[in-house]
């Protein structure tokens, strides 16, 4: 029942406004009908497995280490959530076999053409590579299988953040082509060993496919800031949030692959781009210009100052009122995580929880000072608070727009220096060819 009321609220409400943007594509690919496992890369704790369900047509069923069941109340919201636990070897050799537990919910779910989300990496960790996959999720393909023939479907997906550990970032889910577990079945007959490998060899194939991924180290650097002017190419419709378009992982996933060719075949060429880009920076740093003013012409607009302006009121209203919702999960978040992983699930949940209490105070009071008109003034409460978030990035665009457009008249060959310097990073980019 919980989740079922928390599928209400999360999708169109939290993540609308803990995200600018959300692109989730290629769900066409998914065969629903089935029993199906999704293979994902895992970042950011339990809200990787809420985003990649969040739009599914059925509930998703999500797994999750058994240390986090010891509370009560701990395990009566994870069972009311969908959340089996599982254990690790890290917890104890002698625990392990009461995974045979686990996997029976598991296959009860299964046999009713349910889901489940699985994290085959068996670790999160905010970075751009894949980590080595365990072998838990072939075996609990297989044993599927193996005793009640149900003809599993794996679905790889990619999950990429722009900042997975930040507030209005963005965020793409994308689903790769499932594969059955039938695949592997004659060769999980002779040699079970072989076919868990060649499962988990399928599955980091596709999840390659599907994941931006820098494979070096040593290049998130230059990465992070090649990605970065890669997104102000692109320009999206302000108000709108939700995508199901792949353009955009597939235009992020290509700057990745050519770093990581450039990285193998020609140090010399990499140092080369990274010594451009540092230059580029450096003189937008010093100029305190922005690249996406450099990227693409944004129109002065003088009418758009005067929304600002005379919105200007609107947003004093809003950030008031919606002020505890706003500054409490910030505040408490940098109190009691210390670890970014955890960030953004535990910003999101005391967020989510804080304003269910909020709202019905402000109605209730709202009511009692202004009759039943008070309900429109309530509901204006949330609507202002959204409409403080684009406000602000408004004004900071219209702002760093200003600034180009007092730069561009007052020196004119700073501008024509950044826009040479992007145009040889462009071109230096063009030049190294992927598949």
């Amino acid at each position: 029942m919980l989740y079922r009321f928390l599928t209400f609220i999360v999708p169109p409400f939290t993540f609308r406004v803990y995200y600018r943007r959300i692109f989730y594509s290629n769900l066409a690919k998914v065969p629903l009908e089935k029993p199906l496992l999704f293979v994902g890369n895992h970042q950011n704790s339990f809200i990787d497995g809420i985003l990649v369900g969040c739009y599914l047509p059925q509930p998703i069923h999500f797994t999750m280490r058994a240390d986090m069941f010891r509370k009560r109340f701990a395990r009566f919201c994870l069972r009311e959530l969908n959340v089996s636990p599982v254990y690790r070897m890290e917890e104890g050799f002698e625990n392990v076999h009461k995974n045979l537990e686990a996997f029976k919910e598991i296959y009860d779910v299964l046999k009713k053409n349910g889901n489940f989300i699985m994290f085959s990496e068996g670790v999160c960790i905010q970075e751009k590579r894949l980590q080595k996959l365990r072998k838990g999720t072939a075996r609990l393909a297989f044993g599927a299988e193996e005793q009640f023939g149900l003809d599993v479907n794996i679905v790889p997906v990619g999950i990429n953040y722009t900042y997975p550990d930040q507030f209005r970032k963005e965020v793409m889910i994308n689903f790769h082509d499932a594969f059955s577990i039938k695949e592997f079945t004659e060769i999980y007959k002779t040699h079970p060993a072989k076919a868990l490998l060649r499962f988990n060899e399928k599955c980091r194939e596709g999840l390659i496919e599907e994941v931006i991924i820098v494979e070096d180290p040593k290049n998130d650097r230059l990465a992070e800031e090649l990605l970065k002017m890669e997104r102000n190419n692109i320009i999206h419709p302000f108000f709108r949030w939700r995508y199901d378009s792949d353009d955009r992982r597939k235009a992020e996933k290509r700057i990745a692959d050519k770093i990581n060719l450039i990285s193998k075949t020609s140090e010399k060429e990499r140092d080369l781009l990274e010594n451009k880009v540092n230059d580029y920076i450096t003189l937008l740093s010093e100029s305190g210009l922005k690249d996406e003013n450099i990227a693409r012409k944004l129109n002065l607009g003088w009418l758009r100052y005067l929304a600002v302006i005379a919105g200007f009121p609107v947003f004093v209203a809003g950030y008031i009122a919606n002020l505890i919702p706003f500054i409490v999960p910030q505040a408490l978040t940098k109190k009691f995580i210390k670890d970014s992983r955890f960030t953004t699930g535990f910003y999101n949940a005391t967020g989510t929880v804080l304003y269910l209490i909020y709202f019905p105070l402000i109605l209730i009071l709202a009511i009692l000072f202004a009759g039943w008109k008070g309900i429109l003034l309530a509901l204006a409460v949330p609507f202002t608070g959204y409409i403080v978030l684009f406000y602000r990035e408004i004004f900071r665009e219209r702002l760093n727009t200003l600034k180009f457009s007092i730069k561009s008249l007052n020196d004119k060959k700073l501008i024509t220096d950044l826009k040479h310097l992007r145009q040889e990073i462009q071109a230096t980019l063009d030049k190294i060819k992927v598949d």
